[in-house]
């Protein structure tokens, strides 16, 4: 079993909730959004019922603190069982805390980062100890292809947890809406947890970035229709399944998933009156880029192959909803031309396919995917040399993945890449890593994300949060309240202040949190900045929580 993450895990205790529990602003942003509200007989979700549906499905709606309440609760059983697992009884030890992390001396890595260290940084959700050690014994090039191979390694305890303890996440969409319906929040919140565990815990960091960058890349959003239905399914069986596979793989997936034909409203896309948004979207965000060679008849053609996809045919019933579906009776089954590519009539189906052929096999979407994975890895400019190689091993490998990632993290393209700034998701994730943290609420670190703009599929349009450091870098105070707020107190966390207190002056302290966030790479002048602040303070659990918190804050860590 692969111990990459052998260093983290959840503390077993959670706070007691009351009904009284406070009320967040990301709940009243949902309520505000139209996904939830705090009528007698909410909607069902967005703006759509199943027609003819009679008589309507009438939500019970659940009080939010009760929801909130019972997906804390949730997610300490999600605890409790990663944590019988670590005590060996179901034989995993993949949670087990290290709580002095002493095996390198405060002076060993100090410098500037090294390539591994770079590596670590940008193929995972937050470089720790942990996984350097790991990388310095394993070397570079396996550690990288052990990564790249997220099957052959075992996350099984935490998948096993996440499923035992979340319900949603094992139910069909159907069976997601009948037992949700009310409890917007609730399913909500079981989703988000999912993805904070994973993010943390899972031994394959690199697939969780590639997941972090497709779900942007396909982005469909909660606010959808029946968005907040569709997502689980969307999220594991058709991004996650598909993240390290063949980029005409995942085109397909995204293209029959109910999530994106929902979305992009596909389901009214008929002959004789196509709807052209997924056509559009497909072209100008999954595939060509903006003004990359098509033009709006290539928009309209491409919207007549997809007539007739849908997730829910009101002839089957409820039985039918959320499962991709082909209605022959909707589609345009007549000749279409695409890119100068003759579709034949009569291909019914197939004709959507073959789109998804022709547009994966393109060279600009070569161009389009190469910059999307180089900016996500590499840095916010790519130089168009490095563009180019990339594009050619799309090219030549047919789309696979996990080749074009290998070389977009390849050793001397990493020497040249350039800082990148944390979103707020990875920055929250990056420093509880750092300190191998247990969690007792994740409310704090839900409340911090979704209050800094980039709570999970939150985002409305179909491009996705932007990995843009523009954006970002004008939301800067939501960042430092998270690193004074939750880090400095601790809200929320179970964090093992012991080798800190260890500390024998100001510059001792700086030392160890040096290492811990940074392994020794902090710059002189924040390196002073911090000794500065602990000066002339008493080396107390107060003082040494409000280091760290402002060491999270600095540019070293709130870039990577």
């Amino acid at each position: 079993m692969n111990t990459i993450d052998q260093n983290v895990s959840f503390s077993a205790s959670a706070p007691e909730h009351s009904s009284t529990v406070a009320r967040p602003d990301w709940l009243t942003a949902m309520e505000t959004g139209g996904l939830i509200s705090t009528g007698d007989a909410a909607p069902l979700v967005g703006r759509r019922r199943f027609p003819g549906q009679a008589p309507p499905l009438e939500a019970r709606q659940v009080p939010e603190a009760q929801q909130v309440t019972e997906a804390l609760a949730r997610a300490t059983r999600v605890v409790e069982t990663l944590e019988k697992r670590r005590s060996g009884t179901s034989g995993s030890s993949a949670f087990q805390r290290v709580s002095s992390p002493t095996v390198l001396h405060p002076e060993a890595r100090a410098g500037a980062a090294s390539l591994e260290q770079r590596l670590i940084e940008r193929a995972s959700m937050g470089w720790n100890l942990a996984t350097q050690a790991q990388v310095d014994a394993m070397g570079w090039r396996n550690y990288l292809g052990q990564q790249l191979e997220p099957e052959q390694l075992d996350n099984s305890a935490l998948e096993d947890a996440l499923f035992e303890n979340l319900p949603s996440l094992s139910l069909d969409p159907l069976e997601r809406l009948l037992a949700y319906e009310g409890q917007l929040v609730l399913l909500y919140l079981e989703l988000v947890f999912a993805t904070y565990f994973r993010a943390l815990y899972s031994t394959s960091q690199l697939e969780e970035r590639l997941v972090t960058l497709w779900n942007d890349h396909f982005h469909t959003s909660i606010s959808a229709d029946f968005g907040l239905f569709l997502k689980s399914d969307y999220e594991h069986d058709t991004i996650r399944r598909h993240a390290m596979g063949t980029f005409s793989e995942l085109l397909r997936a995204t293209a029959h998933s109910p999530a994106m034909l929902d979305f992009l409203t596909n389901d009214s896309n008929v002959a004789g009156n196509p709807n052209e948004n997924y056509a559009r979207e497909l072209m100008e965000l999954h595939t060509l880029g903006a003004d990359a060679g098509y033009t709006q008849e290539d928009v309209r053609e491409v919207a007549r192959c997809f007539t007739g996809w849908t997730f829910f045919d009101p002839r089957r019933g409820p039985e039918s909803f959320g499962r991709f579906l082909f209605l022959p009776r909707n589609h345009d089954d007549g000749q279409k031309i695409v890119l100068g590519n003759t579709i034949s009539a009569g291909g019914g189906v197939s004709d959507g396919d073959q789109v998804v052929d022709i547009l994966a096999a393109h060279p600009n979407t070569a161009r389009f995917v190469a910059r999307k994975l180089l900016v996500h890895f590499w840095g916010y400019v790519p130089n168009e040399r490095t563009v180019d190689a990339v594009a050619e091993v799309f090219s030549s490998s047919g789309g696979d993945i996990r080749t074009v990632t290998r070389r977009v993290l390849s050793w001397y393209d990493l020497a040249e890449s350039t800082p990148k700034l944390k979103r707020p998701f990875h920055l929250v994730v990056s420093s509880i890593r750092a300190l191998f943290a247990g969690i007792n609420d994740l409310t704090p670190l839900v409340v911090s994300v979704f209050a800094a703009g980039h709570s999970p599929f939150f985002w409305g349009p179909p491009n996705g949060y932007p990995d843009a450091e523009g954006y970002w870098a004008g939301l800067i105070l939501p960042r430092w309240n998270y690193s004074f707020d939750v880090i400095a107190r601790g809200l929320g966390l179970d964090v093992d202040l012991t080798w800190f207190l260890e500390s024998s002056s100001p510059e001792d302290l700086v030392a160890r949190i040096d290492l811990i966030f940074f392994g020794g790479t902090l710059s002189d002048s924040s390196r002073a900045a911090l000794v500065g602040f602990a000066a002339g303070r008493p080396l107390d659990r107060a003082t040494i929580g409000e280091t760290v918190g402002l060491a999270t804050a600095s540019p070293e860590f709130q870039y990577y």
